[in-house]
């Protein structure tokens, strides 16, 4: 082998190596620790547990990975097999006592002893059913405020506040390319699905705006969003997507305001309207 080749050969496998480091790094990164059952009611009296959540759109294995009590440094490994589906819950069983319920941090890593999540110091001197959460659900800022005591959701969403008031939409409002307001429009032509959004809160707010369109069967055909879009306090926006309509019918359109596509909490209730489209 020449010295080009071998340059060559050592340059891919560097690519090769570090594209894996960044794949495990991405894995690592989107698994979180969602839910904690420190202190159990007496019917439960033996089953700490742990909720994992996967927030990437693949299936990651998590046999070998470790659960770390911060406060009495006793590690638990996760048994071989176990799996989490993308956007999926798995709950780890903890033998008892080895996680402390005062004053308590757990440490999640991967078979490598890389830190996937840690929580913040957490108590649970309640005897019931009551764990802790990210709220809403899957939540990550890396604040104590991410967390909150609540009743347990095991294996499934941990939910989302109620609408925020002082935070409003409209109805969809159809326009053409020119910007004029429609209320059908014939088939061939895009349609701009807008909506005034009013942020009278105190604070700036960043959301997501997501457009889902329905045929006459009710079957999702057309879904865009617009994502990370800052409104400052007393502020109107007016987002548009357009859509192109190729066939003739009634459709659906509906609006929805959520924090992120990663966490589709809902800021108002959803908004829907008819809109025809003529041969």
């Amino acid at each position: 082998m020449n010295g080009s080749n071998l340059l060559f050969v050592i340059i891919l496998s560097s690519v090769i190596i570090y594209m894996s480091i960044l794949e495990s790094y991405a894995v690592t990164n989107s698994i979180k620790i969602n839910e904690i059952e420190f202190n159990p009611s007496e019917l439960n009296e033996e089953t700490q547990w742990i909720e994992i959540y996967n927030n990437d759109n693949k299936l990651v294995d998590l046999s070998g990975w470790l659960i770390k009590s911060s406060a009495s440094q006793r590690t638990e490994t996760i048994p071989d097999g176990l799996v989490i589906e993308p956007r999926n819950y798995l709950v780890v069983s903890i033998p008892t006592l080895s996680l402390d319920y005062k004053n308590e941090s757990i440490v999640l890593l991967n078979p490598d002893s890389v830190e996937a999540d840690r929580t913040p110091i957490l108590s649970d001197t309640a005897d019931d059913n009551h764990t802790w959460q990210r709220f809403p659900n899957g939540i990550d800022n890396d604040a104590d405020s991410d967390w909150s005591f609540r009743k347990s959701t095991f294996s499934v969403t941990n939910g989302f506040p109620d609408i925020i008031p002082n935070f409003t939409t409209s109805e969809p409002i159809f326009i053409d390319q020119k910007g004029n307001k429609i209320s059908t429009s014939n088939s061939g032509q895009m349609v701009g699905v807008k909506s005034e959004i009013v942020n009278m809160l105190s604070d700036e707010i960043t959301f997501a705006y997501i457009i889902q369109i329905k045929d006459e069967e009710n079957f999702p055909i057309f879904i865009s969003w617009f994502e990370h879009i800052p409104l400052q306090q007393n502020h109107t926006i007016k987002p548009v997507i357009f859509w192109l309509g190729e066939e003739s019918g009634d459709f659906v359109v509906e609006i929805f305001i959520w924090r992120s596509m990663d966490i589709p909490e809902p800021f108002t209730s959803v908004k829907s309207g008819l809109l025809r489209i003529t041969g």
